[in-house]
Formats: C-alpha cells, sequence, structure tokens
C-alpha cells in the first residue's frame, strides 16, 4: 500500500552485515564491560569477558578475552582468544592473540598464532602433543579455596 515489498528487502541487503566469529554463538558465560570481579574461577562452558578479572581462570571450553577485557592471573582453557591484556601465565592447546593483544606472562601452547600489532613479554614453551593441561593444584590442598596452581602434565 505505502510501499513495495522490494523496497524492504532492498533495505535489509543493504545494511552492512555484521561480523561475527563462528564462536559467537556458542558463548554461554559473558563477563562485561565494567565488570570487575576477584577471585578464581572454573567455567566449563565458552567465556567472553569484556570486564576485569582479578584472579586465575581455568576452563573447559574456549575463553575470548575482549578489547575491553583484562586479566590479572593465570588463564588454562582448551582455546584462548585475546584481543585485550593479560597480566600473567597462559597454558591453553590454541593460543590466538590479535591486534592490540597485550600479554605480560609466560605462555605454554600446542598452537600459536599471531596478528601484526600484538604485544608480548615472557616465555613461549611449545608443548608436545601429548601433553595434558587438566590438573589442577591448591595451595590449601581443598579444592575451591587458596591460590590454583595450573600444573601441565606429560602423558606417556
Amino acid at each position: 500500500m505505502f510501499g513495495s515489498k522490494d523496497k524492504s528487502v532492498q533495505q535489509e541487503s543493504s545494511a552492512p552485515a555484521v561480523n561475527k566469529s563462528a564462536n559467537s554463538k556458542d558463548i554461554k558465560t559473558l563477563i562485561g564491560e565494567g565488570c570487575k570481579v576477584e577471585g578464581n574461577f572454573f567455567i566449563p562452558t565458552a567465556t567472553r569477558i569484556d570486564g576485569t578479572i582479578k584472579g586465575d581462570l581455568t576452563g573447559d571450553s574456549g575463553i575470548v578475552i575482549g578489547h575491553t577485557g583484562k586479566i590479572v592471573g593465570s588463564v588454562c582453557a582448551a582455546e584462548v582468544v585475546v584481543y585485550g591484556t593479560v597480566d600473567g601465565n597462559i597454558e591453553t592447546n590454541r593460543l590466538e592473540l590479535k591486534k592490540g593483544s597485550k600479554i605480560s606472562g609466560d605462555i605454554t601452547v600446542n598452537n600459536l598464532i599471531t596478528e601484526q600489532g600484538c604485544t608480548f613479554n615472557g616465555k613461549c614453551n611449545m608443548k608436545t602433543e601429548a601433553s595434558n593441561v587438566t590438573e589442577l593444584v591448591t595451595d590449601s590442598g581443598v579444592s575451591g579455596t587458596g591460590n590454583v596452581k595450573i600444573k601441565s602434565v606429560m602423558n606417556s
């Protein structure tokens, strides 16, 4: 009546497509920009961090540290993608350092992908395929309390 359907279709198709990561639909946990949390965390699902975490972060799935994300502590997960800042060690199977990311700490990885413009200050240890990143040890010996130490275990 007031316009044709073709016009609305043209407007939708001319709008810029949003570029989403293939993994963005899988993210179940989000710590948003402006959030500041302190403590050691175990997160079993894919996670995106846009806020600040002071403490060790351990995950079963992937962890994405967004442009405004900052971790002050160790990160241990199957896959880690960093756009923001990590002040601590990272242990992972696959690590991507994106343009503008800043890492101050040692990394232990199987696969390392870096973009031009990232900053990394620390040591890099490339693991063998047989190594495993699943054992966590606490100072107090009681699960969930004390400081978490991440220990790499070699499978024979």
